[in-house]
């Protein structure tokens, strides 16, 4: 087997394609170019000796990945993060990375680092190796737990131990057999998991382990679908309550509605429909359109309750047909809520088919802000109702809404109205002002996800929150934007239920901490379609939630970056004329951003520089003598940079002593350089031969003694260099 360089790129080759390949899963139609150049980036820095060499050069890697990617892309490294933490929580694996860019780049930057990772630890370091690819490739697999687990196990278990043998092996002749060990080890364990000793796909679900809490097995969950802003708990650990077969598609499972805005609170105020349903079919809406009718644009889901207490059936977006079996089928409440039969059990298997249109913003745009009478119930403020959006001279009846005597309980909601005007007010659209208003809760108006925000007892809590604490949680995000959009004229609710959970074994999982708050906003020809304001959840793969930003808004809306450059809750534009958008600057490289990883490159490369460059002069000295002296300059810089009182200077006796308080005897090393220092000509050349491989010794063991942190900490020290 080849050693140095050739013995490094081997031993780190296989692992790194292994761990690049777990995070591609992640990924629909990954690209294969994009893989094998990340991965060849990420072998460079395995070909360098030394390991604080290989460490600056992985940082270099991963600095230029990181710099390449912002270049290609129109995002800061923190708005990357940000936004692709949010997805991260919010979408089921495998994403379509077109659609979610920023996310994309997340798993690209952490694909390379653990890469890197393994490109400076498998060629002399083994067993640290086998910790970063058991982390590389276990952190992808749990992320997306799926049928093909014998695959990825088999595969990391063979990286895992691809360096062990690379590494036990030194000389050619030992390495077929090392490999041929690493295979049958690999092949038996497939064989076993094969035959039934595989951990099921749920144990390798991280998201939902509770290592040192009570079994949640026979729990039942009971929820109450009503306003509150007092503050919230979830349980330490999760319970599964609904187990839903439908398509791999991100859906909102919704309980109820609260469609009346009761002064304070928003409140479930629902009445029965006429019972005209034919079959499984529920009865006719007349706030969905003729589409609804037609199967072909159903989506089914099979619902089986696990462990939920609720007079509500559970279904996606509008419900349109239900089929309960054999159980009692459900009463139909307006909205298209479904309640159990009086005094009946609540179904606990069914199949429900829901409208769920997936309309593009262009199409929004184009839609009217059209209403039927019935819609009026949703423009309801908390007594009286507003003018539908458009309505000439709106603005006006509603502030005069505030000076009526009749309704001074509205007063407190006043700086709420103007601050929705003021976001909205170039909005052309029902459209363009609930995406504004959704972005400005989500991202631009300062507001904070908090599960226990504080309380005020001079303001409602809706307006206490919008206008002075900005922190809460999903109800409180969705009350004030459902508020919001119904001062603005464009009928809004708050929806509640789940979010749509974790997709394994070809179904949904939905535990009680996947319970939320949404919006549903009525378009003319959609109906009811779900926006999502609460910071961090709820990024469906439709386009027409969180799509402020997304490419299709920006054609179809005509404004630059949406709520970044348009005059959208900036300043007003002409009714009719487009706001300039700026396509060069989206291209632009934010340099502010990513100054400071150039700044901390440069500094650990000037420091690399300077120590290897001392290195290389002590290193550099023919004379016996000076290659003792040069040893001891050498061991006295190692010993400063740890702390020890000593100086580049500092004479042997002083380091023998400073060893000694370490544990660590060096009579050898002072021995070897006695004689080459002071010795007769004729011992001091093997004498300093000696010093130098005594010296190598002391450091070995000395590193192993200090262990990884305080060796870093010495690589950052400048001390030895201001002492030289």
């Amino acid at each position: 087997m080849p050693s140095g360089r050739a013995r490094r790129l081997v031993a780190a080759s296989l692992p790194v394609i292994v761990v690049m390949y777990a995070w591609a899963t992640l990924e629909v139609d990954a690209s294969p170019r994009a893989l094998v150049a990340v991965a060849g980036v990420a072998l460079v820095p395995s070909l360098p000796a030394r390991l604080g060499v290989r460490i600056t050069a992985a940082a270099l890697a991963w600095l230029s990945v990181v710099v390449v990617i912002v270049q290609a892309g129109s995002a800061s490294v923190g708005e990357i993060v940000e936004r692709g933490l949010a997805d991260a929580y919010a979408l089921a694996p495998p994403f379509v990375a077109t659609a979610h860019t920023e996310l994309a780049v997340l798993v690209a930057l952490l694909a390379a680092m653990f890469a890197l990772g393994v490109a400076v630890t498998a060629g002399d370091r083994p067993f640290v190796a086998a910790v970063v690819i058991a982390a590389g490739v276990g952190t992808p697999a749990t992320i997306n737990p799926s049928r093909n687990t014998i695959a990825m196990g088999s595969l990391a278990l063979l990286a895992v131990l691809w360096p062990v043998a690379v590494a036990a092996a030194p000389d050619r002749a030992a390495f077929g057999p090392g490999v041929a060990v690493v295979s049958a080890v690999t092949v038996a364990a497939v064989i076993l998991a094969g035959i039934g000793a595989r951990p099921s796909v749920a144990a390798l679900d991280w998201r939902s382990w509770d290592l040192f809490g009570e079994s949640h097995a026979g729990r039942t969950v009971a929820l109450v679908w009503s306003s509150n802003y007092a503050g919230i708990d979830f349980p330490p650990g999760k319970t599964t309550v609904l187990r839903v077969t439908a398509p791999r598609r991100s859906l909102y499972w919704r309980a109820t509605t609260l469609d009346s805005f009761a002064g304070d609170r928003w409140i479930e105020a629902l009445y029965s429909t006429t019972q005209g349903g034919q079959g499984r079919n529920l009865p006719p809406d007349e706030l969905l359109p003729e589409a609804a009718a037609k199967p072909r644009n159903w989506v089914e889901q099979q619902v089986e309750v696990r462990a939920l207490l609720d007079d509500h059936v559970i279904a996606a977006a509008q419900p349109v047909a239900i089929d309960t079996g054999s159980a009692p089928p459900p009463r139909v409440l307006s909205g298209g809520v479904m309640v159990k039969t009086g005094g009946s059990v609540p179904p606990r298997r069914y199949t429900v088919w829901s409208y769920a249109p997936r309309p593009t913003p262009a199409q929004l745009v184009k839609s009217p802000a059209s209403y039927p009478r019935s819609l009026s119930r949703y423009l309801d403020v908390g007594r009286p109702t507003v003018p539908p959006f458009g309505t000439p001279s709106r603005a006006s009846e509603i502030e005069s809404l505030f000076t009526d005597v009749r309704f001074r309980a509205l007063l407190p909601y006043r700086a709420t109205w103007r601050e929705a005007r003021r976001l909205t007010v170039g909005a052309r659209s029902p459209y363009e002002a609930t995406i504004a208003i959704e972005r400005w809760l989500r991202s631009g108006g300062g507001f904070v996800y908090d599960e226990r925000p504080p309380l005020s007892s001079s303001l409602p809590p809706l307006a206490d929150f919008q206008q002075r604490t900005k922190r809460g949680y999903c109800q409180h995000f969705a009350g004030a934007m459902a508020l919001m959009l119904r001062y603005l004229g464009v009928p809004a609710r708050v929806a509640v239920g789940f979010s749509s959970g974790t997709w394994k074994d070809d179904g949904w999982t939905v535990t009680d901490h996947d319970a939320h708050a949404w919006v549903e906003v009525w378009f003319a020809g959609f109906g009811w379609l779900p926006f999502d304001p609460t910071p961090g959840r709820g990024t469906l793969s439709a386009t027409y939630t969180n799509a402020s930003d997304s490419a299709d808004a920006i054609r179809a809306l005509g404004t630059g970056r949406f709520l970044g450059s348009s005059a959208i809750g900036r300043t007003p534009t002409r009714r009719g004329t487009p706001a300039q958008v700026e396509g060069p600057a989206e291209n632009r490289v934010n340099w502010l951003g990513i100054a400071p990883f150039f700044v901390v490159a440069a500094l650990l490369v000037g420091l690399a520089g300077a120590k290897y460059s001392r290195q290389l002069r002590w290193s550099s000295v023919r004379d016996p003598r000076g290659r003792a002296s040069a040893a001891r300059a050498e061991l006295a810089a190692f010993m400063c940079d740890q702390g020890a009182p000593v100086t580049s200077s500092a004479p042997v006796s002083v380091l023998v002593g400073e060893l000694r308080g370490l544990g660590v005897g060096s009579d050898a090393f002072a021995n070897a350089f006695s004689r080459a220092r002071y010795g007769p000509p004729a011992v001091t050349g093997p004498a300093a031969d000696e010093t130098r491989a005594e010296l190598r010794k002391l450091l070995s063991v000395l590193r192993v003694r200090l262990g990884p942190a305080r060796r870093l900490r010495g690589f950052l020290a400048v001390k030895s260099l201001r002492r030289s």
